[in-house]
């Protein structure tokens, strides 16, 4: 069974420097270290809009203007609305944006938050927390805020812009490319009548299948080192990255040995490949967006697996993110990896 699998792999492996797809992965890794080490600049601002609006006129009204005035230093992105009305107002108008009323509650200042009501529990403690420090930092002793941190000791360093990009690539390019290349090896090999003719041999499905998802593990492995080395060095957790692109690799090559079961060449599967990889995709609105991660974000694999891919690369210390990624892709990996296979026991009996 071994000596099956390593031969099904040697000849993959062989019709992939065949048809370049070595070279396709390499260029391509190339090709965007260039863009982010030359074209994308270092610091971008992406942050949201804030609309504010003071309703307070008691004796903290002072404080809580110099707070502002400090945000707005930094941030050039706040706005002062004349009601609570002209924010939702304006919230309407841009979706990248959260509201601030102040109003006063029992003679002390009372801060509401106005969302746009698609943003996750880890977004909304985020922004809860954020407020905490700065009233604590602008009130001193006057008002005590207790909160508890997590990783006190950590050092986290802001990540510059164009490196900040790399996790989206290492989620495009080795593990959604092997989503497509692999379907296009099937289709080949469809039509040289290759599948057909290893089932009557003594080799079985189940090897033939996984030697097809190995080749997309090498050449996702070779892009990931690529360019993770050549942008961020060896700083980042490589057994952790590998661990996670493996399986994100073999969930989305699974997925395209699935949708290739289907179709008899490549146009006729196009539409549906084209539709499923940007499906898959639409969770990288939240890595710039992190506001925005409604529910149907989530649930894609693709969305939990590019901020393990962000943690590994730059260690933040949330590594728990790693642990429960991969163990979820673990579970949809077997199962689609299973799924493919039944696929193509049903379509060869049919045929």
């Amino acid at each position: 069974m071994l000596n099956r699998f390593l031969g099904l792999v040697k000849k993959d492996i062989i019709t992939g420097f065949r048809n370049y797809y070595f070279l396709m992965v390499i260029i391509v890794a190339l090709l965007f270290v260039g863009i982010i080490q030359f074209v994308i600049p270092e610091d971008t601002s992406i942050k949201p809009s804030v609309y504010y609006y003071i309703d307070y006129e008691g004796e903290m009204k002072a404080y809580l203007q110099e707070m502002i005035g400090q945000s707005e230093e930094e941030h050039d992105k706040i706005y002062k609305a004349n009601s609570r009305e002209e924010i939702i107002d304006n919230m309407k108008k841009s979706t990248n944006s959260i509201g601030m009323v102040i109003t006063a509650k029992q003679g002390k200042p009372s801060i509401e938050f106005i969302l746009q009501g698609y943003e996750n529990e880890q977004v909304k403690n985020a922004l809860l927390l954020s407020m905490r420090d700065e009233i604590n930092s602008v009130f001193n002793e006057e008002i005590e805020i207790d909160v508890v941190k997590l990783k006190q000791g950590l050092n986290v360093e802001k990540i510059p812009t164009n490196k900040n990009v790399l996790p989206l690539f290492v989620l495009t390019e080795p593990v959604m490319l092997g989503f497509i290349l692999i379907a296009a090896l099937i289709f080949m090999e469809k039509d040289e009548g290759t599948i057909k003719a290893y089932i009557v041999t003594p080799g079985r499905l189940p090897e033939y299948l996984a030697s097809k998802i190995t080749l997309m593990l090498i050449l996702g492995i070779i892009s990931v080192l690529i360019s993770t080395i050549l942008v961020v060095g060896f700083d980042a957790d490589y057994v952790s990255l590998l661990i996670i692109v493996i399986l994100g690799g073999i969930f989305a090559s699974s997925l395209g040995l699935i949708v290739a079961s289907f179709f008899k060449n490549l146009s006729q599967a196009m539409i549906w490949i084209i539709a499923i990889t940007l499906v898959l995709s639409i969770p990288t609105v939240s890595y710039f967006f992190p506001s925005f991660a409604p529910w149907f974000f989530t649930i894609l694999p693709t969305y939990p697996l590019m901020f393990a891919i962000r943690e590994a690369i730059f260690q933040t210390g949330n590594s728990s993110i790693i642990y429960s990624t991969a163990l979820y892709l673990l579970v949809v990996s077997i199962i689609t990896y299973g799924i493919s296979i039944l696929t193509y026991r049903l379509h060869l009996a049919r045929d």
